[in-house]
């Protein structure tokens, strides 16, 4: 299995719609080469960064909360959902759960969490959120 990119804020980068390469071309967090918003990302800048952001003293911070706040609304996915699962589950079987959740019943390939459709075959199913 390849090594999963995971930001310390607790998105999946697989499931970005960025990193899937559709006209946003990016790496992944920390990998280099990604796109201007998540280079300037706060959390990513953040002063205490450590691999997640449970990690910190200071956690959850106001930043991670916003972001949160906002994924939750637009994207039906929480940030700090996503970083208890690691904290109490651990890395690879959040990975595996995510694969599972968002994996496309036409094509098999993995959804973004930025679509309601499929970006590789166009299906539309919010079975998954």
């Amino acid at each position: 299995m390849q090594q999963p990119i995971v930001a310390p804020c607790g998105m999946n980068c697989a499931l970005c719609q960025a990193y899937q390469g559709k006209g946003l071309a990016c790496n992944g967090c920390g990998q280099g080469g990604e796109r201007k918003a998540c280079q300037n990302c706060s959390i990513r800048q953040c002063e205490h960064k450590t691999a997640f952001c449970f990690e910190c003293a200071g956690y959850p911070c106001k930043r991670l909360k916003a972001l949160d706040k906002r994924y939750r609304t637009r994207y039906h996915m929480s940030m700090l959902e996503n970083l208890a699962f690691i904290q109490a589950n651990g890395l690879e079987e959040f990975v595996r759960q995510q694969n599972e959740k968002y994996r496309c019943a036409r094509c098999g390939k993995l959804r973004t969490v930025h679509q309601d459709h499929c970006l590789y075959c166009a299906q539309m199913d919010k079975a998954y959120r």
